[in-house]
């Protein structure tokens, strides 16, 4: 019963993502400057859309979107839940609910950071700290508990699900018992990776002087460059019919997936382009 536990307490503490929906709708935006915003209007990039600046916030973007440890948690989940090929149906339907929510409180994020920030000044040096002053300023003190309250849950839940998936990983890696349902004492060496990483990212994060920005946004950018090569053994994996069976890759999920690769690929080329040639694109 561990993982069933640990799963419900995970999606509960999930839920508090949707706090950002409320906040950015009691903001006031002007919802057609955000669709004219969303389409690419009015768009002002310094440096251009090649410069170098735009495209490690795209690779790093993409990188916390979808990431190559992502596949090592879903994986994994699949096996310590005990679901069947009969629950992939179900499964996708879970999937796409989460892609649905995700993408919604994504948006509703921009929107509220363009709505607080707009008008404040270097807002490149920002912090935790300026972000919540701005939205006190603009939407109250309530608001900026509330918009506290979303960081806190967002960066736990994080922290949840990567300690679970390297966890995993190492479990897998050096074949050892990896189970959420298995106790500390019969499976210290599942949770002793769990246990160090989550030691090692709180000294991180309270090392004084440390651009965890910088680290934050390296991070992400490092996934993008990574996820192309696990989304192509993850592809093979999938046209495997011997292993697959009746559940095979379609025509339609290959193309669909191939877009995607080929998508990373051309952000990681210009992206190598940029930072070792950064006037070739006129950045």
């Amino acid at each position: 019963m561990r993982y069933w536990t640990w799963e419900r307490i995970s999606l509960f503490i999930a839920v508090f993502n949707l706090i950002f929906v409320p906040l950015t709708l009691l903001s006031h935006p002007n919802w057609h400057a955000v669709a004219q915003a969303f389409v690419g209007h009015g768009w002002i990039v310094p440096g251009g859309f090649l410069s170098l600046t735009f495209l490690v916030l795209i690779s790093a973007n993409i990188g916390t979107t979808i990431a190559p440890w992502q596949l090592f948690f879903q994986q994994s989940c699949v096996v310590d839940k005990g679901l069947l090929p009969q629950d992939i149906r179900a499964g996708r339907r879970d999937l796409m609910l989460g892609v649905v929510g995700m993408v919604l409180v994504a948006m509703a994020i921009i929107v509220l950071a363009a709505q607080t920030l707009k008008g404040v000044p270097k807002v490149q040096n920002l912090d935790a700290d300026l972000v919540l002053g701005a939205i006190r300023s603009r939407l109250g003190d309530g608001m900026m508990a509330l918009f506290a309250l979303g960081l806190m849950e967002a960066g736990l839940i994080a922290s949840i699900v990567i300690t679970a998936s390297t966890a995993w990983a190492v479990g897998e890696a050096f074949e050892i018992d990896r189970s959420i349902n298995a106790s500390p004492r019969k499976a210290i060496g599942f949770y002793l990776p769990a246990i160090v990483g989550t030691a090692l990212a709180a000294i991180a994060v309270l090392s004084p002087g440390l651009p965890l920005g910088f680290l934050n946004i390296s991070v992400q950018v490092i996934a993008t460059v990574f996820m192309p090569a696990a989304m192509l053994f993850l592809l093979m994996l999938l046209n495997d019919r011997e292993l697959m069976g009746a559940h095979v890759n379609s025509a339609r999920r290959n193309m669909a997936s191939i877009a995607i690769m080929a998508g990373l690929i051309t952000c990681n080329v210009l992206y190598g382009i940029a930072t070792l040639f950064p006037r070739a694109l006129g950045g």
